[in-house]
């Protein structure tokens, strides 16, 4: 039974590994280490293969992992988890996208967010980069995203008392993982809330990708 298991987590990460681009992995390795969790590239390296990372200083009391994983739907993309293993219920993701530019270049994505889900996680980096055909890894200064923050998901004329609850048990997060960049306003206790519900124009805003920009597209409730 062991052996079945292994045999199958063995196939899984192959899975794994073959649908996704290699250019994608190597955005991961050159990316600068503040955008990586500090992760060494040796540590990169050998999370590509499918090891789960135990920093050195872990212990009993606090032990930290980081994962690799993939997307079912898209190709140019990854993300590297941290979570604990010690019951800390905080928890992080690094994503990491590509989108295809105009110029043949790439718009590399790299979005981070944490926290502890269902009461505090929220969107605490988005960064851009440019990827070039000679394998250069650059800050992209320009403009790609317009202005994003609650008041996007909530409908004209929504009283002051209303917006103040809604921005006091309420984040917005950024999933890179499907077709479209998606921005999410996260609350459980929003969704419980009827009065509240009915100010929001929706809870999940879809972005298109045109002419090297994100432009605003629909939005509906998911949650």
């Amino acid at each position: 039974m062991k052996k079945m298991i292994l045999v199958f987590i063995s196939t899984f990460l192959y899975f794994i590994s073959n649908a996704q681009s290699e250019m994608i992995k190597e955005v991961f390795r050159r990316l600068p280490a503040d955008k990586a969790y500090k992760l060494t590239l040796a540590t990169r390296d050998s999370m590509l293969e499918g090891k789960t990372y135990y920093p050195a200083d872990n212990d009993s009391n606090e032990t930290v992992a980081y994962k690799y994983g993939a997307s079912e739907s898209v190709k140019d993309y990854l993300y590297i988890s941290m979570s604990f293993e010690t019951g800390q219920r905080g928890s992080g993701m690094i994503e990491i996208r590509n989108f295809k530019m105009m110029n043949g270049n790439n718009m590399i994505l790299v979005s981070q967010t944490g926290g502890v889900p269902g009461i505090a996680y929220s969107q605490q980096n988005l960064d851009a980069f440019i990827y070039e055909k000679n394998k250069t890894l650059t800050p992209h200064k320009k403009k790609i995203l317009p202005e994003t923050d609650e008041s996007m998901f909530m409908k004209p004329g929504i009283p002051d008392s209303v917006k103040k609850e809604i921005l006091n048990n309420s984040n917005i997060t950024f999933d890179l993982s499907n077709e479209k960049l998606i921005l999410s306003l996260a609350s459980s206790y929003i969704s419980n809330k009827k009065d509240l519900r009915k100010w929001l124009k929706g809870d999940t805003l879809y972005f298109d990708w045109i002419k090297d920009r994100f432009i605003i597209g629909k939005m509906e409730f998911q949650y």
